[in-house]
C-alpha cells in the first residue's frame, strides 16, 4: 500500500523557479502540490550578467504568484548573491574590490528585502566555488560568506551555503565562521551534502539533503535534516538537479521502507523547518 502523504508538510527546502526559461513559479507549485507537496523554500537564481539584485526582485514576484494563484502550498524565499557570480563577474575583467563592493551592496539590498518581507526568511544561497578556483577568489567567497553571515545574525534569520562537498572539516568550519560572527550554527544550513547527518550534529550547521540516495542513507543515522531537490527550472535541463516530485516520492518511499514513520516524516518536513526558519507551517 502506498503511504499517504495528505497529512504531512512535505517541505522541499531548496528550489529555483524561472518564468524565462522553465515552467515558472504557479506551474513548478502547481505540479508540486499534485504530487503531495505543501512547503517550497525557494531561492533566486543567479544572472550570470552582472544584475544581482534584479534576481531577488524577480523571486519576490515569483512567491507572490504562487501565494495569489495556488491554494495548498506555503512558499517561503531565501535571497542572496551566488558564489558564482563572483566568479563570472571577475572573469568579465571586474576587479576584486569591484566585484566585493558590489556583492556587498547586493548583499545588503537582500538584508533590506529580508527585513521588509514576511515570506522571506533568510540569507542564500551564499558561500564559495564547488570547484576549484584561484587563491584570490576562494578568499574572497570566504570574506563575502562571512559578511552575509554577519547579516543573518543582525536580523535573526537562517543563511543557506553553497559550497564544495561538505566534509568533517567544511562543517568545522561553517561552524567557526558562524561563531566568529555570533552566529548560531543552528541557523547555518549547508546546502547539498551528502548525508552527513552526523558532523552536522557535531557541529550545530543543518544539513539540507538532496532527495536521492544520500537522504535514504542519511534517514538511517538521524533525522536532524531538511530535504530538497535543487529543481533549477530550466527546460533545457529537465529534472536538474532533482525534479519538482522527487521530495514527496523520496518521502513517500522512506514511508513504505520502514525507514521512517509519520512521526519522523513530521520532524524532518514540519519540526526542523519551522526551527530554522522561524515560520509556522
Amino acid at each position: 500500500m502506498s503511504a499517504d502523504l495528505k497529512d504531512i508538510p512535505i517541505t522541499d527546502n531548496h528550489m529555483h523557479v524561472d518564468g524565462k526559461n522553465g515552467y515558472g513559479a504557479e506551474k513548478v507549485a502547481r505540479i508540486f502540490k499534485n504530487a503531495g507537496g505543501k512547503t517550497l523554500i525557494l531561492l533566486n537564481k543567479p544572472s550570470f550578467t552582472g544584475d544581482l539584485t534584479g534576481p531577488m526582485d524577480m523571486l519576490i514576484r515569483d512567491i507572490e504568484t504562487i501565494r495569489k494563484k495556488v491554494d495548498g502550498i506555503q512558499v517561503y524565499g531565501l535571497v542572496g548573491v551566488h558564489p558564482c557570480e563572483i566568479i563570472t563577474m571577475v572573469e568579465k575583467g571586474k576587479s576584486l574590490e569591484y566585484t566585493k563592493e558590489k556583492v556587498i551592496e547586493a548583499l545588503n539590498y537582500a538584508r533590506k528585502l529580508v527585513e521588509e518581507k514576511e515570506f522571506l526568511v533568510g540569507i542564500g544561497e551564499v558561500g564559495r566555488p564547488h570547484f576549484k578556483v584561484s587563491k584570490d577568489v576562494w578568499k574572497l567567497s570566504n570574506e563575502i560568506l562571512l559578511y552575509s553571515m554577519e547579516i543573518a545574525k543582525d536580523i535573526g534569520c537562517a543563511l543557506q551555503i553553497h559550497g564544495e562537498s561538505a566534509s568533517e572539516e567544511q562543517f568545522r568550519e561553517f561552524r567557526d565562521m558562524a561563531r566568529s560572527v555570533n552566529l548560531n550554527p543552528e541557523k547555518v544550513i549547508k546546502h547539498h551534502c551528502g548525508d552527513n547527518v552526523l558532523e552536522g550534529e557535531k557541529y550545530g550547521i543543518f544539513p539540507s539533503i538532496i532527495a536521492s540516495k544520500p537522504v535514504v542513507e542519511a534517514a538511517k543515522k538521524s533525522l536532524r535534516f531538511v530535504m530538497e531537490t535543487d529543481y533549477i527550472d530550466d527546460l533545457r535541463r529537465p529534472g536538474a538537479v532533482l525534479g519538482i516530485k522527487t521530495v514527496p516520492r523520496r518521502t513517500r518511499k522512506l514511508l513504505e521502507m520502514g525507514i521512517i514513520n509519520e512521526e519522523g516524516a513530521y520532524k524532518i518536513h514540519k519540526e526542523n523547518v519551522e526551527k530554522l526558519y522561524n515560520i509556522e507551517l
